[in-house]
C-alpha cells in the first residue's frame, strides 16, 4: 500500500511539472475545453505563421493541456536557430536575449515582444543566446525575420512559444499575470490546412504565400 501511495505521489509530481514547463513530447493530457466562437476565421486574420513560408511545423497548443491565463499560447517544437517572423505588424517594445540554450531554469527565457496598433502584443519565446534581429522601438512588418529561434528558460526541447496578449508589456516576471497577461484565441491567414478553430493537437502547418 505504501508503494502504491509514493507511485502516486510521484505520478501526481510529474504530472505538475509538465504543466509547469513548455513541455509538448506528447503523451495522453486532458483537453480544455474549445469554443470555435472565440477564434476569428482564418481568411479574416491579420496573423500569419511566425515561420518561413513553405515550412512546416507541428502545433502544439496550450489549450489541450492548460487552462490557465496562457491557454491560447503555441508551442512549435523548431531547431535552434531557425528564423522566428513577426505574426503581424508592430512596434519592438521588449527583448530579452543574454540567457544560454539549455539551462533549463524558469526566468531565462529570452523574447522578443512586439506591440500592435491595438495595444495587443505578440511574445516570441525562449529565443536562442543574441537571438534577436532587430532592435527596441523599431517598427516591423508582418512576415519580417525578428529572431531566432532556441532553448532558453523553462523549456523542455528547442521550440519557439508564440502568443498574443491583451496588453503590453506582459513579459518575465510578470507575464503570466491578468488582466495584461490573458492571451487571445489565434488563427493565421496563410496556415495549411485551414484552421478556423485555432491550431489543432498535432497537425503539421505549413505556411503559404
Amino acid at each position: 500500500m505504501r508503494g502504491v501511495v509514493l507511485t502516486r505521489s510521484l505520478l501526481l509530481l510529474a504530472s505538475a511539472l509538465s504543466l509547469a514547463s513548455c513541455d509538448h513530447g506528447g503523451g495522453a493530457q486532458a483537453s480544455a475545453p474549445q469554443d470555435c466562437a472565440a477564434f476569428t476565421p482564418a481568411a479574416d486574420s491579420p496573423y500569419t505563421l511566425p515561420w518561413q513560408i513553405g515550412q512546416a511545423y507541428v502545433a502544439q497548443p496550450h489549450l489541450v493541456f492548460d487552462p490557465s491565463v496562457q491557454r491560447y499560447a503555441i508551442d512549435a517544437e523548431m531547431s535552434i536557430g531557425t528564423d522566428v517572423l513577426a505574426m503581424r505588424a508592430g512596434n519592438v517594445v521588449r527583448m530579452q536575449v543574454s540567457y544560454f540554450d539549455g539551462d533549463l531554469t524558469p526566468g531565462h527565457e529570452n523574447f522578443v515582444a512586439v506591440e500592435h496598433d491595438d495595444g495587443s502584443t505578440a511574445r516570441y519565446v525562449h529565443l536562442t543566446h543574441d537571438g534577436a534581429l532587430v532592435e527596441l522601438g523599431e517598427h516591423v512588418q508582418r512576415g519580417q525575420r525578428i529572431a531566432l529561434s532556441g532553448h532558453t528558460g523553462n523549456s523542455a526541447a528547442p521550440h519557439l512559444h508564440f502568443d498574443v496578449t491583451r496588453g503590453c508589456c506582459a513579459v518575465p516576471p510578470d507575464g503570466n499575470e491578468r488582466p495584461q497577461g490573458e492571451t487571445l484565441p489565434l488563427t493565421f491567414s496563410n496556415a495549411s490546412p485551414v484552421a478556423d478553430c485555432g491550431l489543432q493537437q498535432g497537425i503539421n502547418y505549413v505556411a503559404l504565400p
